[in-house]
């Protein structure tokens, strides 16, 4: 498989009354249809990392690639349209609008890409079906339950068919039967051709995983 993302000796630092190193030389490879699991306690650098890997900050040294393209070096339009078109997001927190029904949650990210409403609506509808919330489509995001607010923000990220999905933590407030629906989802994702790297504190996650990455004191390694 193609490589999706590259991460060539990247470094972070940020000074909070003292220097604190958050990521130190970091080396990874994220290939199309892999799905890489990113294993650490809190505070060990997972969300520095996808928030880099994400275009939403830039590396102190190193460089970052991402569907060809070099992140670190990207401006103005052209790092938006990396934003909103390569990268997709899976968060802690479901993030939804929750006057908004869970169709248009999803549909929101294409209708604000451009597309015509009647395609864009026909690929929320097939992919909230993917998730198996077809049968909620209709019903306001409050009215969901947390699980199901998860999975409406799934379908939200994945939508626009995203290169790269970088999930931060997003089983991390739901009960372990809903934490693993999110999990097995994710893992079908990756099947359909989707690069994700799937940050986490739970280990019950990496069964679903194809590497799994220890990061630790802002240094990766593989796992054993």
């Amino acid at each position: 498989m193609a490589e999706a993302a590259v991460v060539e000796g990247v470094s972070k630092h940020f000074d909070a009354g003292r220097r604190v190193e958050a990521l130190i030389a970091v080396d990874l490879v994220v290939k199309e249809a892999e799905l890489v699991v990113l294993l650490g306690r809190s505070g060990a650098g997972k969300s520095t990392l996808l928030t880099l890997i994400g275009g939403l900050d830039r590396p102190d040294a190193g460089t970052i690639h991402v569907g060809g393209l070099k992140v670190d070096a990207l401006r103005g339009g052209d790092l938006d349209r990396f934003r909103q078109r390569t990268v997709g997001w899976a968060f802690q927190t479901a993030g939804l609008l929750p006057l908004l029904t869970a169709l248009e949650n999803v549909w929101l990210p294409l209708a604000l890409l451009g597309q015509a409403d009647g395609i864009a609506i026909g690929e929320a509808r097939a992919v909230l079906r993917a998730v198996g919330l077809e049968d909620r489509a209709d019903h306001r995001a409050y009215e969901l339950s947390g699980g199901e607010q998860h999975r409406v923000a799934l379908a939200r990220a994945l939508v626009k068919a995203p290169l790269l999905l970088l999930a931060d933590e997003p089983t991390a407030q739901l009960d372990s039967e809903s934490a693993r629906e999110i999990a097995m989802l994710i893992r079908r994702a990756a099947d359909s051709g989707t690069a994700v790297l799937f940050a986490t504190h739970d280990r019950a996650v990496a069964e679903f995983a194809d590497r799994v990455l220890v990061i630790e004191d802002g240094r990766v390694r593989e796992s054993g």
